[in-house]
């Protein structure tokens, strides 16, 4: 711990909060992701056109989430917590689309882009605007 006795509480809750709401976001895109999985698997009637939008609409949920997530954990800089935590998410779903595949950047990954960082953003703001709940004992 005698190396981050330089960095202040306020440093260490933001690098605590942005680590969280990444997790938060990729457990949460995870766990849409395999419950779409089921829906589709017994469905089986949707073109395959349709899955790079779907997979838009649940990145868009898991970073609204992990936005949301580590702005309330920070209580303070939504806006910058959720634009970080949907950065980092699009770059390591761009680092692992690249690594798999040789497909150039295409119209749908800058759609991709423009959206998480929205949504994540947008949650990152709801995170720290919502009120706390009114407890009587």
């Amino acid at each position: 711990m005698r190396y981050f006795s330089n960095i202040s509480s306020d440093k260490q809750t933001f690098i605590k909060s942005l680590i969280l709401g990444v997790v938060s976001s990729v457990a949460m895109i995870a766990v849409l992701l395999c419950v779409v999985t089921v829906i589709l698997l017994s469905v089986s009637l949707l073109p395959y056109e349709y899955l790079s939008y779907i997979m838009l609409v649940i990145d868009a949920i898991g970073v609204l989430f992990g936005g949301y997530i580590a702005a309330r954990i920070n209580k303070s800089q939504g806006l910058i917590l959720g634009l970080l935590n949907g950065f980092i998410v699009f770059v390591a779903f761009l680092i692992c689309g690249f690594s798999t595949t040789s497909d150039n950047i295409t119209l749908i990954t800058a759609l991709k882009a423009i959206v998480i960082l929205l949504f994540s953003a947008f949650g990152g703001i709801k995170g720290v605007n919502v009120k706390e709940k009114i407890r009587i004992k």
